[in-house]
């Protein structure tokens, strides 16, 4: 089952290469509507499908991934000053940024010196969820589409959702695990919530699973989201799996009536 979705912003796009008017965009909106989708598929008409053109005329980055200052000055410069046909201006080398407003100030200010050097032979395509992170002087030099979030079957929030739901239909062997994940949960001591967590983590579970108990959990929908909530907003804190897991039984298992807002590393 196919969306027809962002039909107009999909025609705007076709009406760019039409009139071989191509500018930087920066496609901007909340996560899951689809942004990225539209931007590849843009890319892919753009370069007629052609894997070789795009192989070595698109460069694309996911800024999240640690990308700073450093890697602006060196390896985008180097692909943007490198050499090619531009067929009379009816070719281009495009960099896609995704993510971009992860980049420190230092690395966007960068970012706007390559953009005016280069804006001749290379066209900078931008992907984020909140565009006001982003210097002025950048958002200045592109034209903007804004993805709204798309008329969506019930009970399903975005794209990202959408897709799973069609095309990953949950299996018995899911199901399965699912029953076998809730006893374990049921059965942990309160007072061993690290050998819980180190109990779960050996057996193939992760807090994505402990998310995905809350979501099935029979509670409160006010406090079912503020536990999601409170999950969204500590994981980045964490780089081990087992910490993780284990803050999120503390607060199931034994915090649950704490006012999660007042969590000072929150």
């Amino acid at each position: 089952m196919s969306l027809l979705i962002h039909e107009n912003i999909k025609e705007k796009l076709d009406g760019f290469i039409v009139n071989k008017k191509i500018p930087n965009l920066i496609f901007h909106g909340s996560s899951g509507v689809g942004k990225k989708t539209i931007l590849f598929d843009f890319i892919k008409k753009i370069y007629n499908n052609d894997t070789k053109y795009m192989k070595n005329y698109v460069m694309n980055v996911n800024c999240a991934h640690g990308k700073g200052i450093k890697f602006i000055r060196d390896d985008l410069k180097f692909f943007a000053r490198t050499n090619i046909d531009l067929q009379d201006g009816n070719i281009f080398k495009s960099i896609i940024l995704l993510n971009a407003d992860k980049l420190t100030i230092d690395a966007q200010s960068a970012l706007r010196r390559c953009i005016e050097l280069f804006s001749h032979s290379t066209r900078f395509f931008i992907v984020v969820d909140d565009k006001y992170k982003l210097l002025k002087p950048i958002l200045s030099r592109f034209c903007e589409i804004f993805i709204p979030t798309p008329e969506l079957p019930k009970n399903i929030n975005n794209l990202h959702e959408y897709h799973l739901e069609n095309n990953f239909k949950e299996s018995k062997l899911i199901k399965q695990k699912k029953i076998k994940f809730k006893s374990l949960i049921e059965k942990s001591e309160k007072d061993k919530i690290w050998e819980n967590a180190e109990k779960l983590y050996e057996k193939g579970y992760s807090g994505l699973d402990l998310v995905e108990y809350i979501k099935d959990l029979k509670i409160d929908e006010g406090k079912k989201y503020e536990y999601l909530v409170f999950i969204q907003k500590i994981k980045k804190e964490f780089r081990d799996e087992k910490l993780l897991m284990m803050c999120i039984l503390n607060f199931l298992l034994i915090r649950s009536d704490y006012n999660l807002e007042n969590i000072s590393f929150m």
